[in-house]
């Protein structure tokens, strides 16, 4: 039987919020690598709560020459994620083909913050990123921890919203103008593993499947 070629959502210009089940382990970085072998450009990726590691998108990566587009950094308080936030806008470059900000509320839950402060510092930050992606017109790919009244804003300034729904033949995809297939396999069933997104990728991206690459990469540093 031969394979239906996967399809993965694009991601337009402004702020796309992806909404993942948690049991679809790699959906986030494979948007991420598939957006920029698409349109052979970078990311930066402003990372919390460990999302931008080496090893998923290593494991995902259709070739480890695709990591080296991928600009990594951290923050590891509230006030660390505003200082990226505000940086992020000299960052940008004709080659950015995609702004990356994973469970952007997190620090903003922080014990650590006066009551109050939590939802005025996320709420700057968020608007400090919607003139960032109509100032340059560019994609920028927002998850969330906690859907609940912190993370309002974020919905609030979404242009789109993408969510991925772990089901029994795979991960589907849905959205305002979007509806992923199925992708099956002889058995008609399918597992969302690290593995598959790579098979996906590969699929989509046969060009660049195959290079010879390391077996350890470093993204910029991060490994």
């Amino acid at each position: 039987m031969r394979h239906a070629q996967p399809e993965l959502p694009t991601i337009d210009s402004g702020i796309t919020l992806l909404e993942t089940d948690e049991r679809a382990t790699g959906a986030l970085q494979s948007l991420v690598l598939d957006q920029i072998l698409l349109e052979g450009g970078s990311a930066i990726w402003m990372d919390a709560n460990g999302h931008g590691t080496t090893e998923q998108l290593s494991r995902i990566a259709p070739s480890m020459r695709a990591l080296d587009r991928i600009r990594i950094a951290r923050a590891f308080t509230p006030w660390q994620h505003q200082s990226l936030c505000q940086d992020l806008a000299p960052e940008i470059t004709e080659e950015t083909a995609v702004a990356v900000l994973p469970a952007f509320d997190w620090f903003y839950r922080s014990e650590d913050l006066p009551r109050g402060n939590g939802e005025r510092m996320l709420t700057a930050a968020v608007d400090l990123v919607s003139e960032i992606a109509e100032t340059y017109d560019i994609p920028v790919l927002v998850t969330q921890h906690t859907d609940d009244e912190l993370t309002a804003p974020i919905r609030e300034r979404a242009d789109d919203v993408i969510r991925c729904k772990q089901t029994p033949y795979g991960p589907r995809f849905t959205g305002d103008e979007y509806e992923t297939l199925v992708y099956p396999l002889d058995n008609g069933m399918m597992q969302t593993t690290l593995a598959f997104w790579k098979r996906v990728l590969t699929t989509r991206h046969p060009a660049v499947a195959g290079a010879d690459s390391p077996t350890e990469v470093s993204v910029h540093g991060s490994y």
